[in-house]
């Protein structure tokens, strides 16, 4: 089963950051894509994500719905979406337990959600 791990955090944090600071996170995630791969999970993707500024917003075709594209941020509390990693997983108890091991910055969350087969 796979599972999308979704790192929120707060960037001001990471705005914060050092660059010797964020060098060391980015660290962080490789040794844990290596214990990932180390334990015979398999990493079917992960990735750090560009601060929310970069990113834009496309509105669905439709009456209520469409308009133009928009610059983000578009979370309304401070939390942003700052990574992800997927993972197929036996069930959700592993999921929880790799999610414990993940690296943190100070103040983030990771939440995991089960994908949905299409």
């Amino acid at each position: 089963m796979e599972f999308v791990f979704l790192i929120h955090g707060d960037e001001k944090v990471w705005d914060a950051m050092s660059e010797a600071d964020e060098a060391r996170m980015d660290a962080s995630h490789a040794r844990f894509g290596r214990e990932l791969h180390e334990a015979g999970v398999k990493v079917v993707y992960g990735c750090g994500l560009a601060r929310s500024r970069a990113s834009r917003l496309v509105r669905a075709p439709g009456p209520v719905l469409s308009g133009p594209v928009v610059d983000g941020p578009y979370a309304e509390g401070r939390e942003q979406l700052g990574g992800l990693w997927v993972l197929d997983l036996p069930g959700q108890a592993e999921a929880e337990e790799w999610a414990r091991r993940m690296p943190y910055a100070p103040g983030d969350l990771v939440e995991i959600r089960p994908v949905r087969a299409t």
